[in-house]
């Protein structure tokens, strides 16, 4: 080969290091001569030609561009400058497998009418703990020439990384009119002129950032025009353009219209919504996605192929069909038809489901005082109406009824959907060497069994693996056929060659979790008869009702085994550890150890295995040898909607510890499904114990967070959040970095004699060097070594706007002024708790007011009015400092149960 063969785009619009992990990949390619490639790096921001790596590869040809604001502008100028045969285009940071030049080429050189090449794709941003695989790219199966015609799902939708012939990538422009879209629309319009293209799923092509596939890190997603915009000046454009001369729309647009809507809905979905458009703007999206929606069929909206790059549920699929045809659930026209056990499920003449695919789903599985409990759900797919629902338990039939417990999908904070939920309690019998549980659905004269799915941590089995158990009491459990529970007596040699059939499966999907069981069966006598509490707050930080009670119990003669778990790197872990406790390593062997033979868990914060290192990927190798409950010690008091985070079956919650006859009202609704399981207890917060006043006159300005300007949880929910570079340009970080900086309030407090102190939530505590206060405030980050019970006690006045820590300040009946801004949405959806009636302060909506508000009160002394002092007397139960006390004794109760349930 001679001259140049292919032409490497690369825009390079902001400064970052990731261009040399491009570069290197694009000189490391096989059986091509890097005389043979030309790298266009489009320079916006004048770093790059510095660089010794780029002076040193002659491939690299800088084009200087400093006017150059857009991707689509960078691939614009760099194209009309390009001299290979071919052309594709990458960012800092993407890489290319070593044999992808070399495998394109081959394929254009055996097919001159191939426009383009595609190869398997990959996002290796470090927000995923591994690479994830290219939603579009599933459907894939093998190398081959892809007909848009025949399969209208496998678009080729991303420009980067796709090898075009040159004179074809040359004789379209990308729109740079287009902020979000440009490569979207220009990779389309030319699949409108060239619908077969090859794939190569033997090429590899790893980009950095999250594009539109991934509704959980796409950074548009968090930008309001990404959707009514979006959709008027890109996808409406495109459906016009996409027409025949009979006003026909090819297939392949119809399925990117669904997909393109759905990615919108999936970023919003429960407590991913990003709150970026109001009720009115929201309507006026909905009403442009219904627009849109009515160029595609039926068919692709209700995902009858049930093409995996969709991504959407069932129950999905029914709400855009709901959203096109303007009805509601009871209106849509389902149809039935009867087969040999099983019932099909079809719409407007187009195929839904089928019954046998809706499985019962199982969310807590435990064993209590001689009975199997078992929570769980029916996915309402198929109108429940129409069907009766039954447990087979042994020879007797039992019909299952909704509890209504919370289980409802929101997307853009709407409710869209819930599940049928079921609550048994099945009294084993011990003389009985082998009891099954079965479920069925009755349609007129059709029996169909329902197969099970485990879908939670709790649940303790797993389809896959293989061959999971669970040993509890005298008994263990197995799945038969993926459709009956079977209880048999059990004994050591039994459990032995359940664990053997069990470990080979677990091997071959994680050696690390073949590892961890092993080490739990060798460490087991040591923990056998041990009677164990695990105990954490946030792991990356203590002092909350955890760290307090741990305190409290740690001179106990009462045979427990209490173990504080901490990351050993905090301050509060050598805190601890210098005061003469034992608080446990995080990840360490023993706390992995620990948790496995736990026999209650004690937290603050929902999601007990996320925060001790179990996504629920991996909780799937260990969740029959976990047998205990947990107990909630609370972190914020539980008065607003908070069933999401906070019904019981979240954490097979036994025991909820509140201060307020307010919380034990909001959580006794059914939502929650605490009713009836004497679960709820008045003992106050055992954190309030150290609340005791030690004013030094000191204003503390303490907000919450707001989801949508922190970054994801990538590893463990007791992680601290990692940085958000965007985070400096929200109206959030306006509000109170102006507010830091007002000259009225600091000059007040100055006369006064007041300090200032701003706490970050722990969650936005990256971001703290962010904020440039004026030198009288002090900015703090609220991990490391801050001490919240320390700013309470010092402070003489709180701001906050919806945080939890309101409670704590008002329990010592010290002044809160409520900061509600009017530019931010609400942080909070009211339950128990109503601001205006109930709050312990004042209301403020604008930074003036509550400016005005706190210098009044710094010239008054700081003092809580009479007003708000009788409403802290009604809210709390207690007053006092025995809040441990009242916590320990019911959980020393609890525990009588839970030796009898473990043989202890």
């Amino acid at each position: 080969m001679s001259g140049i063969i292919v032409s490497v785009i690369v825009p390079f619009l902001e400064s970052n290091n990731k261009l040399i992990d491009t570069l290197s990949s694009i000189s490391d390619q096989k059986n091509i001569s890097q005389d043979n490639i030309e790298v266009l790096i489009v320079d916006a921001t004048e770093n790059t030609a510095s660089k010794g790596t780029i002076a040193n590869m002659p491939m690299c040809k800088v084009i200087h561009a400093k006017a150059v604001e857009c991707f689509a502008d960078a691939c614009n100028l760099a194209a009309s400058k390009a001299t290979g045969k071919y052309i594709t285009v990458c960012n800092c940071g993407d890489t290319f497998s070593d044999n992808y030049f070399e495998s394109c080429i081959k394929v254009f050189d055996k097919n001159e009418k191939i426009p383009f090449v595609a190869g398997h794709r990959f996002c290796v941003n470090p927000v995923f703990r591994e690479k994830k695989e290219f939603r579009l790219n599933k459907g894939q199966i093998e190398s081959s020439v892809v007909s848009l015609f025949d399969n209208p799902n496998l678009i080729n939708l991303e420009l980067t990384g796709t090898f075009y012939r040159a004179e074809i990538f040359k004789s379209y422009k990308m729109n740079n009119k287009l902020k979000y879209e440009s490569a979207d629309d220009f990779a389309l319009r030319i699949q409108l002129d060239y619908p077969e293209y090859v794939y190569l799923d033997e090429i590899e092509f790893d980009y950095f950032m999250p594009v539109s596939d991934d509704f959980m890190y796409y950074v548009p997603t968090n930008y309001k025009d990404w959707y009514t915009d979006s959709l008027n000046n890109f996808l409406k454009p495109l459906i016009n353009d996409s027409k025949d001369r009979d006003g026909n729309i090819p297939l392949f647009i119809q399925f990117y219209i669904v997909f393109n809507i759905s990615t919108k809905f999936l970023a919003n979905m429960n407590n991913r919504n990003k709150h970026n458009m109001n009720d009115e703007e929201l309507a006026v999206f909905l009403e442009t996605a219904r627009e849109c929606f009515n160029f595609a069929n039926d068919g692709f909206v209700l995902n009858k192929d049930k093409y995996r790059s969709l991504g959407y549920s069932e129950e999905a699929a029914e709400m855009f069909y709901m959203i096109k045809h303007n009805c509601s659930f009871k209106d849509m026209p389902f149809e039935y038809s009867e087969g040999k056990k099983e019932v099909y499920l079809n719409c407007n003449n187009v195929f839904v489901s089928k019954l046998t695919d809706q499985r019962v789903g199982m969310h807590v599985m435990d064993y209590r005082n001689g009975r199997l409990v078992i929570d769980g759900s029916f996915r309402q797919v198929f109108d429940l109406d129409d069907f009766e629902l039954y447990v087979q338990f042994n020879d007797k039939r039992q019909i299952l009824t909704n509890t209504d417990r919370y289980s409802l999908t929101k997307y853009f904070g709407i409710s869209a959907y819930k599940k049928f939920t079921f609550h048994l309690e099945l009294e084993l019998d011990p003389e009985n060497p082998q009891q099954t549980v079965a479920f069925f659905a009755r349609y007129k004269d059709s029996i169909i069994p329902l197969k099970l799915s485990f879908l939670h941590h709790w649940s303790k089995f797993t389809i896959k693996p293989k061959n999971s158990y669970w040993r509890f009491n005298k008994y263990v459990a197995y799945i038969d056929n993926s459709s009956t529970i079977v209880i048999c007596h059990a004994s050591a040699m039994d459990t032995f060659k359940r664990e053997l059939k069990f470990l080979p499966y677990v091997f071959k999907e994680s050696k690390r979790s073949f590892i961890t069981r092993i080490q739990y069966w060798l460490t087991r006598p040591f923990f056998k008869n041990k009677k164990i509490w695990l105990m954490y707050d946030k792991l990356y930080k203590g002092g909350d009702s955890c760290e307090y009670l741990y305190r409290y119990c740690a001179d106990k003669k009462d045979s427990i085994s209490r173990y504080y778990i901490i990351d050993k790197n905090t301050s509060d872990y050598k805190r601890l550890k210098a005061d003469g406790l034992k608080p446990v390593k995080n990840r360490s062997f023993k706390h992995k150890m620990l948790f496995l033979n736990t026999d209650i868990a004690l937290i603050t914060n929902s999601n007990v295995f996320p925060f001790n290192g179990y996504s629920m990927d991996r909780s799937r190798f260990i969740r029959g040898l976990c047998n205990f409950p947990s107990m909630c010690l609370q972190h914020g008091l539980s008065v607003q909607k908070c069933a999401m985070a906070q019904q019981r079956i979240v954490d097979n919650t036994q025991m909820y510890f509140l201060a307020s006859k307010y919380e034990y009202k909001n959580l006794s609704n059914h939502v929650y499904n605490y009713q009836d399981f004497d679960i709820l207890k008045m003992t106050g917060i055992g954190r309030y114990d150290g609340l005791i006043n030690n004013d030094k006159k000191q204003i503390l300005l303490s907000p919450t967070w707001r989801m949508y300007n922190a970054m994801p949880v990538t590893t463990s929910e007791g992680e601290q959040r990692a940085y958000n570079p965007e985070f400096k340009h929200t109206t959030y970080y306006k509000i109170y970095n102006d507010l830091i900086n007002n000259k009225k309030l600091i000059d007040t407090a100055k006369r006064t004699g007041y300090k200032i102190k701003y706490v970050l939530h722990p969650i936005l505590s990256s971001q703290v060097n962010d904020f440039i206060p004026d030198p009288y405030v002090e900015v703090v980050s609220s991990v490391g070594d801050f001490n919240y019970e320390t700013a309470f006690q010092e402070s003489s006045l709180m701001v906050t706007d919806y945080s939890g820590v309101q409670f704590d300040f008002a329990y010592m009946k010290k002044p809160l002024v409520y900061f509600h801004p009017s530019q931010l949405p609400a942080h909070y959806d009211d339950g128990g708790f109503f601001y205006d009636t109930m709050g312990f302060g004042e209301i403020c909506t604008e930074s003036d007011q509550l400016v005005d508000l706190l210098c009044e009160y710094m010239e008054n002394g700081c003092k809580m009015k009479p007003k708000y002092v009788e409403r802290v007397e009604d809210f709390y139960q207690f007053d006092d400092h025995n809040n441990c006390e009242r916590i320990y004794n019911e959980i020393i109760k609890y525990q009588q149960q839970v030796n009898k349930d473990k043989l202890k």
